[in-house]
């Protein structure tokens, strides 16, 4: 019987080439667009997880900071007894290294404890790592950065000069981190060489990144039971009140909640959003949906034709259960041809994936064990849910009544089919609409004005022989630089657009006793940088040598608020952080420095031209490869050992909405599948009700009906239900974007034209979709339709 079953369900496959082949087609696009979409959601929550004692691991937060002060770590060790070990980062930049033979590469590390090989179970390639992070001049490079500067060599001994200027020896190696973990170097260098002894105590200064590692999991509520005490103790430096506030803002952060869950000040690098995961899920859920109902639809139809073949099966003694075990195992053979099928698609559409995410995942990634259960779950769930209904429905039908005529039951499938149309539109409708407007939200952050001109930027980072010659030869850039026509302005900074910037406390120095003011926002910058950016001052001036400025400031409009300063035009303020006081000589308008995600914020410019590393370049339009090979050859010429490395501040910014970005990709491509998908869904449908009526379109053309009139006749019953799907996805769209749009301080207004537009969209696709197919069985010759029964 197996074998008969087998063999019935080979030959009606292939009877009904055109409805198994939507419905395999249909089904492997959604299961393909479910692997990948599940393949981005694995990884996203599987961050840090490779850690071995990622339980254990939690990070030292604030409500507001990342960052935490030197002596912290030590404290925590010597009030609780629960903490195993503790480890701290701190930043050591994206830097210039090359080695003694002259190769020159870009870094990016940090400062450590030789304890993070602790903490984080980090593994030994060569060398001694913990050893090498307690001694000073040493540097623990990656696996792959120690390939990229030496090759096949034996790096240990190895010298490497950092900046052209500080020379390390290559004490270890260890094994390159995975892509999924928050922390992500090239090097270390050991703590003790960052800050002098002074600083250790400093228990204002947010320094870097402490975690502290629990002898148990369970041990977490233990310890924070006794983290506010610990803290109000810690901040003896503060009053017993701001020590208190303090306190009450400490936090113990689980390590595999940073990537999902933490956006706090000066995080180690950009994370993503639990967010964007519910709403991967829930695109991978309702594409799922939308190939199901595809799937029961036309496979229903096709069952619907076999009605005589049951009803045979019935009078010779077949048992629903047989009936009913044969239609779903058809089911789940289609099922199985459409999961291979969408192994295959998802492998081909691997290099898309990789692209979008910056990741490398290898075909055999689906032929895991583990993912391959995962595959198997998915695609046999798919089948069972999917064919369990429509197997039921048709072992159903009187055997008499199946026997008597070649129509099929109308109204209870007939209901079904459409009901099940109106959900798949929803679906549709809904992915739509939250497209539009997605990219409308991203059109507003590629093309809002943000108070500077971030168009023909270059962004040179200087450094050793180019930095000596910078600050011995102020004039050298005005002089050498701008004798190119081509260059408009050049000038230095710390930092650039989007960086995290330095926290520091700033205030009048004639203030009222007992007002609190927060902290600001800290750029240091040289006297051109406003003119290259063309950043405008409200009032006073730019910094000028002339001046003596190097105590002196410059403040946006949101500073001189928050700072109370009614005339800030010569008030007299000073940087506590470091000791510095100074007037304020000129306020720029407010412009936005950091990215749309948050409102503009107390901004105050010191003049530094000696700690700046960002050279940035405005080129004139149309002249920019000329323009970069003249600067390439400029700075060969003066520092003939440094690596010149540039880039562009437009791109720098649109990288701050590349999570964004990606999503809106996401949404736009799988949007076009679910509306593919939902086609080829009324595509067979229209079919099989232009066959069905085949008769009845026969009786009107003879009588005078129109092919214009019949197409519409045909039409109407799947335009309605496209038509209801979609204004019934409006409510549920507006809510989903309204949450989405809550991240941004910075959003578009959500107008009633989206909705239409998606509507007019899905209309039209659809009426093209199945007015093809109406139309051919309108324009049949009416003698072969009436022939057909």
């Amino acid at each position: 019987m197996l074998k008969n079953f087998l063999t019935v369900a080979i030959r009606n496959f292939f009877r009904q080439k055109t409805y198994s082949f939507l419905n395999v087609l249909g089904l492997s696009l959604g299961i393909a667009c479910i692997l990948l979409l599940g393949l981005h959601v694995k990884e996203e929550l599987s961050y840090d997880k490779n850690f071995p004692k990622h339980d254990r691991i939690y990070r030292v937060v604030s409500t507001e900071w990342s960052k935490s002060s030197p002596p912290l770590a030590g404290e925590m060790m010597k009030y609780f007894p629960q903490i195993s070990t503790t480890a701290r980062f701190s930043g050591a930049g994206q830097n210039v290294w090359h080695t003694t033979d002259g190769k020159k590469g870009v870094m990016q590390g940090y400062f450590a404890d030789s304890s993070v090989m602790q903490v984080f179970d980090l593994q030994t390639v060569l060398g001694d790592p913990f050893s090498a992070l307690s001694i000073p001049g040493s540097i623990v490079l990656t696996r792959s950065a120690a390939f990229r500067f030496f090759g096949k060599a034996d790096p240990i001994g190895q010298k490497l000069v950092f900046d052209d200027k500080n020379d390390l020896f290559v004490k270890a190696v260890i094994e390159d981190l995975p892509a999924n973990t928050h922390l992500h170097f090239d090097y270390l260098i050991p703590m003790h060489s960052f800050y002098n002894p002074g600083a250790v105590q400093n228990r204002n200064w947010m320094f870097g990144w402490t975690y502290i590692l629990l002898r148990h999991p369970e041990d977490i509520q233990k310890v924070n039971a006794r983290l506010k005490d610990f803290y109000t103790a810690y901040r003896h430096d503060m009053s017993p009140t701001d020590a208190a506030a303090d306190a009450a803002k400490a936090r113990l952060q689980p390590i595999t909640d940073i990537h999902l869950h933490s956006d706090l000040i000066q995080e180690m690098g950009p994370n993503s959003n639990i967010l964007y995961i519910y709403i991967f899920i829930a695109v991978a859920i309702l594409i799922g949906l939308i190939a199901g109902i595809n799937f029961v639809n036309l496979f229903t139809t096709q069952a619907l034709k076999r009605l005589k073949e049951i009803a045979v099966r019935k009078v010779l003694g077949a048992a629903r259960w047989q009936i009913t075990g044969q239609f779903l195992g058809e089911a789940l053979l289609l099922t199985i041809l459409s999961g291979c099928l969408a192994i295959l698609l998802a492998q081909i559409a691997l290099p898309f994936y990789d692209d979008l995410t910056g990741r490398h995942v290898t075909p055999a990634w689906f032929f895991l064990p583990a993912n391959l259960l995962i595959i198997a779950t998915l695609v046999s769930g798919i089948g069972l849910l999917s064919g369990l209904f429509p197997a039921l429905f048709i072992s159903g039908f009187d055997t008499a009544a199946s026997l008597k005529s070649n129509k099929t039951p109308g109204s209870p499938a007939s209901l079904l089919r459409k009901s099940l149309v109106v959900f798949q539109f929803i679906a549709a409708g809904f992915l739509i609409v939250s497209t539009f407007l997605v990219y409308r939200q991203m059109t507003l952050f590629h093309d809002k004005q943000l108070g500077f001109d971030k168009e023909q930027v270059a962004v040179i980072r200087y450094y050793g022989d180019m930095k000596d010659r910078l600050l011995s030869h102020p004039d050298w850039l005005n002089t050498e630089f701008l004798s190119n026509p081509d260059i408009l302005a050049a000038g230095t900074t710390t930092n650039l657009i989007g960086d995290d910037l330095s926290q520091e406390s700033v205030m009048p120095v004639h203030r009222e006793a007992g007002k609190q003011y927060p902290d600001v926002n800290l750029m240091r910058i040289d006297d051109h940088y406003l003119d290259v950016l063309h950043i405008p001052l409200a009032e006073g001036r730019n910094f000028s040598r002339s001046f003596h400025d190097t105590t002196n400031f410059i403040i946006n409009e949101t500073a001189a608020r928050v700072l109370g300063l009614q005339h800030p035009l010569g008030a007299d303020i000073e940087n506590t952080s470091v000791g510095r006081k100074g007037k304020v000589v000129g306020v720029v308008k407010d412009f936005n420095f950091a990215s749309l995600h948050h409102q503009i914020e107390p901004l105050v410019m010191e003049y530094k031209p000696e700690w700046n590393g960002n050279l940035l370049v405005r080129i004139r339009a149309g002249r920019t490869p000329q323009t970069i090979a003249w600067l390439r050859n400029k700075i060969a010429k003066i520092a003939p050992s440094d690596l010149f490395d540039y880039g562009f501040l437009d791109d720098r910014i649109s990288g701050l909405y590349r999570k964004e970005d990606n999503m809106s990709t996401i949404l736009k491509t799988f949007s076009i599948f679910s509306i593919l998908i939902s086609c080829l869904g009324l595509f067979g449908l229209a079919a099989y009700a232009a066959e069905i009526r085949t008769r009845e379109i026969g009786i009107r053309k003879v009588i005078g009906a129109s092919t214009t009139g019949l197409v519409r006749l045909l039409s109407l019953d799947f335009i309605t239900p496209v038509l209801i799907g979609n204004l019934l996805s409006w409510p549920l769209s507006w809510w989903a974007i309204h949450v989405w749009l809550r991240e941004f301080s910075y959003r578009i207004d959500v107008g009633w034209s989206v909705f239409v537009l998606s509507l007019v969209l899905t209309l039209v696709i659809a009426l093209l979709t199945i007015g093809f197919r109406c139309w051919r069985a309108a324009t049949a010759n009416p003698v072969q339709a009436l022939r057909s029964e």
